[in-house]
């Protein structure tokens, strides 16, 4: 099956990288009639501000960078999009803090903490995998009982 997209459908697909689903909808902020993830939008500054100005290193960056990494998870069980976006402000500066933690721990040989770092990582991207397969399955179920009336 080949699945061709327009320039246009291909910029879309760049600025936001979520389904245009019902079940994404607090997934993208729209800007301009276009949508733009979230989590991209509030995050990635988030890290980048994080990571310039508190010029991080040592091993409690990696700790709390894992704990920030499950704080902002919790946005997940609330329905509230303030909540949500703060969730996603918190991500970004939980990965300012991994990569401050992770600079810190390769130039000082400590293997260990990049092993605790890259465990972290790996459960948070298992959660988030799994989180959409879960809002996916949801959006098909509702697709296919529509169907079937």
């Amino acid at each position: 099956m080949r699945i061709s997209l327009s320039p246009q459908q291909f910029r879309e697909l760049l600025l936001s990288h979520h389904p245009d689903l019902p079940a994404f909808r607090n997934d993208v902020i729209i800007i301009n009639n276009r949508r733009i993830c979230a989590g991209c939008l509030l995050g990635y500054p988030a890290a980048l501000i994080t990571l310039v100005l508190l010029r991080l290193s040592g091993f409690e960056s990696i700790l709390l960078a894992l704990l920030l990494a499950i704080v902002s998870q919790l946005r997940k069980f609330s329905g509230n999009v303030a909540v949500q976006h703060f969730g996603r402000i918190v991500a970004g500066v939980a990965l300012g803090f991994g990569l401050g933690g992770a600079w810190w721990a390769l130039l000082n040989d400590e293997w260990v903490a990049l092993l605790l770092l890259a465990a972290g990582a790996g459960l948070y991207l298992f959660i988030r995998v799994w989180s959409v397969q879960r809002e996916l399955e949801k959006e098909f179920r509702k697709r296919d009982e529509k169907r079937s009336e």
